[in-house]
This record gives structure tokens, C-alpha cells and sequence, in this order.
């Protein structure tokens, strides 16, 4: 796997070392754009169905496709 942006991700890596596979983002509009911390920010779902917060991201990693 190789580091990405979060727009490009397949897995997420936590606080706590663990990677995670996403199944969901939020707060990221049509082009792309972040929403602001004020707005809520913008985060993942994995598919052990934990919400991970910009905050709490350590990386982003997209899986290779082969």
C-alpha cells in the first residue's frame, strides 16, 4: 500500500497503529473540497464500523489495484 490524500484512499491508519479499510467519507463535497472543523470536518467509516476524524488519522493508504 502507498500513502495518499484521503480523496484517494482505500485504508485508514489510526492512533492507535491499526489499518483499517474504508467503506465511507464524509465531508468532502463533488470537487473534492474539505469541509471546515466548523462545519464538521471531514472524516471515514471502516468497515468495522468506526468513524475516524480528520483528528484522529494518522495516514491514508490506497490499496494496490493489480
Amino acid at each position: 500500500m502507498m500513502a495518499v490524500d484521503v480523496r484517494n484512499a482505500t485504508h485508514v491508519k489510526t492512533r492507535n497503529g491499526e489499518i483499517e479499510r474504508i467503506v465511507d467519507k464524509w465531508g468532502i463535497d463533488e470537487n473534492g473540497r474539505f469541509a471546515k472543523p466548523s462545519q464538521g470536518g471531514f472524516g471515514v467509516v471502516t468497515e468495522s464500523g468506526k468513524r475516524i476524524e480528520m483528528w484522529d488519522a494518522m495516514a491514508y493508504y490506497r490499496e494496490d489495484q493489480k
